[in-house]
């Protein structure tokens, strides 16, 4: 028998084939993946279209509520058209939540969401954390599943701009996926949830430095090719050290031009850490630029944020790693990102001798640890602080 199968609609499908008798049958199939568990399903719906669409729909709301197809597996199968009322929802204490349960509520606890990095760690578990962990209960996550975790990401090459590229995960990338896991546990625990906290002990590695700075030529190639927006932000960042989230909600009251100091409301946005930032010269300029830029188009920003698209819109995330991508393959600068540019501040301010004091409240570092894994000095400034190349003459201890 030759059968055929194909796409009637979203979630529709028709089967056809021929019997040994030459008559052919015709049946329809929902086909979908589960919201609850993440896996694929099929359904059959009968012969009937119009009835095959009504049946569908029933399937279609079920699985909008995450109802657990598996419960009833067998009795689904075989009469779809019967399904059993929505199960009670589990409390998460008499009966565990799953993952993706648990994923739901997590978000809802008021510590939670006044993290100013609630999006991101969003964003971090519905991409990589649920797909794995997503059907496992609370009490079932193991050690053994935090390697597997490890071993399955570390195959995977990252998303940029929607599209996978050929660089393969970060083992930091992934020891940051894990630490949201275990926050999200340990969270549960608090709250009196029914939840196992696996050992994630020699599992959240660091990476010893924290990315490259850009030398000064590098800098002045990638800023050629940049968009104005762009250009003004990479400058901006470089002399400030703030980052990408906190530049794109910078705003004018967070700006102290008396004092010469920028001040990001309530920390930094990933770890809450008091930032202090220095308005330089060059800073000043650049808000100067666009406030003359936006009184000639007379354009009023979104929310009061000082950077924006030429017509007020907001720039995004994919803009900026859109405009790194460009600088790359057009002017043959080595890999970098844009966080690289708080390694550039923070390796010039070295140069400069800003005490490392200073240049922690200046970066909203909290640890001297994590300040140096910023700072990128070479094997020259070594020898230029010490005036020890050909081309360096002491005179009395000063170089000169």
């Amino acid at each position: 028998m030759k059968e055929k199968f194909q796409k009637v609609a979203r979630h529709l499908y028709l089967r056809q084939y021929k019997t040994a008798a030459g008559d052919t049958t015709t049946l329809y199939y929902a086909r979908f993946v589960c919201r609850l568990k993440r896996c694929p399903r099929t359904f059959p719906l009968g012969s009937s279209l119009d009835g095959a669409k009504d049946k569908l729909k029933e399937f279609e709301y079920w699985d909008s509520k995450h109802y657990d197809f598996d419960l009833d597996a067998e009795h689904i199968v075989r009469k779809p058209e019967s399904i059993e009322p929505e199960p009670k929802p589990r409390d998460g204490k008499s009966e565990p939540f799953t993952f993706f349960e648990w994923a739901a509520k997590f978000q809802t606890f008021d510590d939670v969401m006044r993290k100013r990095s609630l999006t991101d760690d969003l964003r971090m578990i519905r991409l990589h954390l649920e797909p794995f962990f997503g059907a496992m209960t609370l009490t079932t996550i193991q050690r053994e599943d935090l390697s597997r975790y490890i071993d399955e990401r570390m195959k995977k090459t990252v998303i940029r701009c929607g599209k996978a590229s050929v660089v393969k995960v970060n083992r930091g990338t992934v020891s940051n996926e894990l630490s949201c896991l275990r926050r999200m546990l340990n969270v549960a625990l608090r709250e009196g949830y029914r939840v196992t906290v696996p050992s994630f002990e020699d599992l959240i590695v660091r990476t010893k430095r924290g990315g490259r700075a850009l030398e000064a030529n590098e800098q002045k190639k990638v800023l050629a090719v940049y968009a104005p927006w762009m250009r003004r932000l990479a400058e901006f960042a470089k002399e400030t050290c703030l980052s990408e989230g906190d530049l794109l909600r910078l705003t004018d009251d967070m700006i102290n031009r008396e004092k010469g100091f920028i001040v990001p409301d309530g920390g930094r946005k990933k770890t809450d850490v008091e930032q202090v930032s220095p308005l330089t010269a060059r800073a000043r300029a650049i808000l100067d630029e666009i406030k003359a830029e936006r009184r000639i188009r007379a354009v009023v920003p979104l929310n009061g944020r000082v950077f924006t698209r030429e017509d007020g819109r907001p720039i995004t995330k994919d803009m900026i790693q859109a405009q790194v991508e460009k600088a790359i393959k057009t002017t043959g600068v080595k890999k970098f990102t844009f966080h690289n540019y708080r390694n550039t501040a923070l390796t010039e301010w070295a140069r400069r001798g800003i005490p490392v004091d200073v240049a922690m409240k200046a970066s909203g570092h909290s640890s001297v640890q994590m300040h140096k894994r910023y700072v990128d000095l070479q094997a020259n400034d070594v020898a230029n602080a010490f005036g020890t190349a050909e081309d360096s003459k002491i005179v009395t201890g000063i170089v000169t």
